[in-house]
């Protein structure tokens, strides 16, 4: 496996006290979560912190280290898979992430562990809803935002419940889950060529609550609608082992190779770079698929 050179413009000492704070923030998350913790220093380079009461690793990626590092794009790759080999679990939690949205990664760190407020579907109604509320939603509520979908549907919690599960009056139902899918298209090789595809790409569910049966309600509005020969889906392999897609009836299918990418200088946010000189990458993706009509 070929190493990379990675650049980054960062002064030793400014890198030093930037990734002492952010690691230091992440072991008080921990703390005041009376969540226990162990360093591990041999399954990689970056620090990890084992949570053996949930067989889940933090893997703490900080940007100047690897900006200096000579890993391989499937480094990270190759680290989830070894550690979903033991039937355990890994998050591959980069300094850029935990600074830029460190609400969402709480949050979602204690949903993995079972620490959220529950949500049940069968108190909600779906509803489509237009492209500025699945944005503002999805921006708000998912760690890598919004992009662009044909089709966009929301789960809305009845007002009548909103009182009791969310600790607020509302004289509306309110939106408690978002779901995007793409338009369909032909496939036009293979076995299911001539089969109609759709991608489901974006789910999240309001920060801080898990809802009970949200995404497959979300999937039978959608499928009821819409009449899919399949739904395909990816998980990103930095957060999930894709156990979720398995209780919907998805099944693993493949994998897509880890993405590079740079950090924009204005806007702060990742973007996807086909250049050499790439900041940082993820660990990939599993691809997924929901048959509907056999072939």
């Amino acid at each position: 496996m070929d190493s990379l050179v990675h650049s980054f413009n960062f002064t030793a000492d400014k890198a030093v006290r930037a990734t002492y704070m952010w690691k230091t923030e992440v072991h008080k998350f921990l703390k005041n979560n009376q969540i226990t913790f162990e360093i591990n220093q041999e399954l990689s380079i970056f620090e990890i912190l084992f949570l053996p009461d949930f067989q889940l690793y933090l893997h703490l990626i900080d940007l100047h280290k690897f900006s200096s590092s000579s890993v391989g794009t499937s480094y990270f790759q190759d680290l989830s898979e070894k550690v979903n080999l033991q039937n355990q679990r890994i998050i591959h939690l980069w300094e850029d992430v935990w600074i830029d949205k460190k609400d969402l990664v709480q949050s979602r760190i204690l949903a993995m562990i079972g620490k959220f407020s529950r949500l049940n579907a069968r108190h909600c109604v779906i509803e489509r809803i237009d492209k500025p509320t699945a944005d503002k939603f999805l921006n708000d509520n998912h760690l890598q935002g919004s992009v662009k979908a044909k089709f966009k549907y929301g789960l809305f919690l009845k007002a009548q419940y909103t009182e009791k599960f969310l600790g607020r009056e509302n004289t509306d139902n309110e939106l408690i889950a978002v779901a995007t899918f793409s338009g369909g298209r032909t496939l036009k090789e293979g076995e299911r060529e001539g089969f109609r595809s759709f991608e489901l790409i974006r789910f999240a569910s309001l920060k801080g609550f898990v809802v009970v049966g949200g995404m497959d309600k979300l999937l039978r509005a959608f499928i009821a609608e819409h009449s899919p020969d399949d739904i395909m889906s990816y998980a990103d392999r930095d957060w999930s082992d894709g156990r979720s897609y398995l209780t919907l009836g998805f099944t693993k299918i493949g994998f897509l190779s880890p993405q590079t990418f740079v950090i924009d200088e204005i806007s702060k946010q990742r973007r996807l770079s086909r250049e050499d000189n790439y900041l940082l990458m993820n660990a990939g993706s599993i691809k997924f698929v929901k048959i509907l009509k056999q072939g």
